[in-house]
């Protein structure tokens, strides 16, 4: 089975920062032939945690038949990681069709290093005085945030408390037991931190809804994606009315459709991938362009390209179309060398919002 995506990775080994930190770009190539929208997602390997493993910029993407895009991803190793080499790939798998389309990225590796032993200092018993009276101020304020019933609870990216308050103000326990953002939370990094899954100038913001403005594919409500500056439906989205609200220009009987191919049915032009015309109640190539048989034709002549034939059909019953002078039921002859030369592609007609 042919790739559905190449990935590669900058470097095959990070050398982590002194806290554990470091960071690896991995770039995604699309190989299916057609756009697509992408999710990326982590796969640890041996004793490496998930939770180490945070994406930058987001998990998806949304790619062009021959599109490529840039994916970072933070690798963070807590204190107290036992020392030891560590390693796990990325895997790129399509939205729409992650069963068949996806593939696996090579493996990067990075090394925790043993801490480095404190140096011993002469310990400071002007600290000891300066301490007692420490205690008392904070008795002070224990005993005033005690009259007022309680404290702030955990913060972003720490474990849920195990009683109220679990996290602290604009934040909730997110999956995993871990403290993340609600709308309106300042000082978020990425989308992962928000419980929306969407982070803006810092702050976590609620998705947007279909045909509203977007940058990139966190800003909009699951299953939309962000195409063309705005929240269009995917392939197999319900909700639709206008073919512009679909990433693929085709909205039936309110869902959003794949276009179809070279000698497939169709109702209108919008059902057809470009440069590819309805005619007839089928998909066929249009007159200038390229073909390699008169069937493929909406003129039913074939010249190397479409061309207007000198025996012109009368107006052909729907069903049929006019091959070589003669209104026929079509046996269209679907040529993949030509349909490949041909770069079919997703109608780009969608007006910018």
């Amino acid at each position: 089975m042919p790739r559905a995506f190449d990935i590669t990775a900058t470097t095959s080994s990070v050398q982590l920062d002194a806290s554990g930190r470091g960071e690896v770009s991995f770039t995604i190539s699309n190989k299916l032939g057609t756009g697509v929208t992408v999710r990326a997602t982590v796969e640890p390997a041996g004793n490496t945690r998930a939770e180490w493993l945070t994406f930058a910029d987001g998990m998806e993407r949304t790619l062009s038949p021959d599109g490529t895009a840039v994916i970072p991803v933070r690798i963070s190793a807590p204190a107290g990681t036992p020392p030891g080499s560590y390693s796990f790939n990325l895997v790129a798998a399509s939205i729409s069709n992650p069963d068949e389309h996806y593939d696996r990225g090579p493996a990067v590796a990075f090394t925790v290093r043993e801490a480095a032993a404190p140096v011993k200092k002469p310990f400071p018993w002007w600290l000891v005085a300066l301490a007692a009276g420490g205690l008392l101020i904070v008795g002070v304020v224990v005993a005033i945030l005690s009259s007022r019933g309680g404290g702030e609870g955990p913060g972003l990216g720490v474990a849920c408390a195990k009683k109220e308050p679990r996290c602290g103000k604009d934040l909730t326990c997110g999956a995993g037991n871990v403290c993340i953002g609600t709308a309106g939370f300042k000082g978020c990094a990425s989308g992962e931190q928000c419980a929306t899954g969407r982070c803006e100038v810092d702050t976590c913001q609620e998705r947007v809804a279909l045909m509203d403005k977007c940058d990139s594919p966190d800003d909009c409500q699951e299953p939309l994606a962000c195409h063309e500056a705005a929240c269009r439906g995917l392939a197999g989205f319900t909700g639709c009315e206008k073919p512009e609200q679909c990433v693929t220009g085709r909205c039936e009987a309110g869902a959003c459709k794949e276009q179809v191919s070279l000698g497939d049915t169709c109702d209108s032009n919008d059902d057809c991938r470009s440069p590819l015309t309805c005619f007839q109640g089928f998909c066929l190539i249009p007159m200038g362009e390229k073909c390699t048989h008169p069937s493929q034709c909406v003129t039913g002549d074939c010249n190397g390209t479409c061309t207007r034939g000198v025996v012109l059909c009368p107006r052909c019953p729907l069903g049929t179309v006019c091959v070589e002078g003669q209104c026929v039921r079509p046996a269209i002859i679907r040529d993949h060398r030509l349909l490949q030369e041909m770069q079919l592609e997703p109608r780009r007609t969608i007006p910018t919002p």
